[in-house]
């Protein structure tokens, strides 16, 4: 009997260690194990990786080295940006502003401090692609304004913002005022280079990064600080990261950050070639073959991110056409990975204006260097009769 092997379309989710950064982190995981912050000769060759994996990514960003932060993701680096600056910053204010469409990690964050007392958020809205408009946000802006965090492209619909628009409005309205962005999927997809991920063209203050993402280990990432930031440590107990974020550095993972950050800059365009040819296809041919499919998020690809395609199937559940996905070898989501098993729809969607009813008809596919044609293939083959026998079964109106 022949097993076909199994499609994987959730990039966004995560994706698997590259061989090459999976080789740069074996040594430090086998001979170079030592803590960085010991003195003998073991660790300062574990600390002298820590310091080439920083200069890595620095270069990457176009920053320098001493702007980058390494975290155990990029939900910690979130948390440390927001939570950091509100806390270095409160003599000047506690108002922060960030979109309905931003990752958990910033929204839950941002309510939280907000039950709290220790800010004030306005949360703007966006348009039907689920884009941020700049002038929404410089409207949101106030004198004691401390922090805007709006995302570079969103994690759910691939919707690509403006963020160097969004600073510069910013700057105008409130100079004082810190700039953020989650960088976590556009760094995946887009890659670095001044064309890509890069702090100056983006003129933001703060960025977040993460390398499983971008075909590196889970548990490691880095929120880039430019000098001269207002921000406070959240986790104390130690000296490391310039006091910014305590406890022994995880080398292996750090290495292996910094190995995928290098070679998705060496990769940019070959993978933005093949994945937007990919994308290309799905988006053309999905709405095409099953009825009532609906993309989500922009129309203009040069306004999403390669790779991602998300759309609504009316008259059926989502989670119930991913069940059924994964019968027939194809992993997919309808959505967050960090939501996956919520009854509630996608706060995206919805922001963007998409009844609650259709929402829950979600799904999310999204290419990677693995993925090819025949992958597509299998998709566009196995979803149609899916989606036919599961709304003859749905009791849906």
């Amino acid at each position: 009997m022949t097993i076909e092997r199994r499609v994987y379309l959730d990039h966004a989710a995560t994706t698997p260690v590259d061989a090459g950064v999976l080789e740069a982190m074996l040594p430090y995981l086998r001979e170079r194990w030592h803590n960085p912050s010991s003195i003998y000769v073991e660790a300062q060759a574990a600390r002298r990786a820590l310091d080439e994996a920083r200069e890595a990514v620095a270069e990457a960003l176009g920053a320098g080295s001493a702007e980058v932060v390494f975290t155990s993701g990029g939900s910690e680096a979130n948390a440390l940006a927001l939570r950091g600056v509100l806390e270095a910053s409160r003599r000047r204010g506690r108002h922060i502003v960030t979109s309905a469409v931003e990752h958990h990690s910033v929204l839950d964050t941002a309510e939280q401090l907000e039950r709290a007392g220790d800010a004030e958020v306005t949360v703007v809205g966006v348009d039907r692609d689920g884009r941020v408009d700049p002038a929404d946000v410089a409207s949101a802006v106030r004198d004691d304004t401390v922090l805007v965090s709006v995302m570079h492209a969103n994690n759910e619909v691939g919707a690509l913002n403006d963020v160097a628009a969004v600073a510069s409005a910013v700057r105008e309205r409130a100079p004082g005022a810190v700039v953020h962005t989650d960088a976590v999927q556009s760094a995946a997809h887009l890659g670095f280079s001044p064309a890509g991920v890069d702090v100056e063209r983006l003129g933001v203050d703060l960025l977040t990064l993460t390398a499983h993402k971008l075909y590196g280990p889970r548990g490691a990432g880095a929120l880039y600080v430019r000098a001269g930031t207002p921000i406070a440590p959240q986790i104390l107990g130690g000296a490391q990261e310039r006091r910014l974020r305590a406890g022994t550095e995880d080398t292996p993972s750090i290495v292996g950050l910094a190995a995928a950050v290098r070679l998705a800059a060496e990769r940019r365009e070959a993978d933005l070639s093949h994945e937007r040819a990919l994308q290309e296809r799905l988006v053309a041919e999905l709405p095409r073959r099953v009825p009532l499919l609906a993309i989500t998020g922009p129309r203009d690809l040069a306004r999403r991110l390669p790779g991602s395609v998300s759309c609504v199937v009316g008259f059926v559940e989502g989670e119930s056409i991913l069940l059924a996905l994964d019968l027939a070898g194809i992993a997919a989501s309808s959505g967050s990975a960090c939501t996956t098993g919520s009854v509630e729809p996608s706060h995206v969607l919805l922001a963007m204006g998409i009844p609650a009813e259709l929402a829950r008809g979600s799904l999310r596919f999204t290419v990677g260097r693995g993925t090819d044609q025949a992958d597509v293939d299998r998709l566009l083959q196995a979803l149609p009769p899916i989606v036919e026998r599961l709304r003859s079964l749905s009791p849906l109106p």
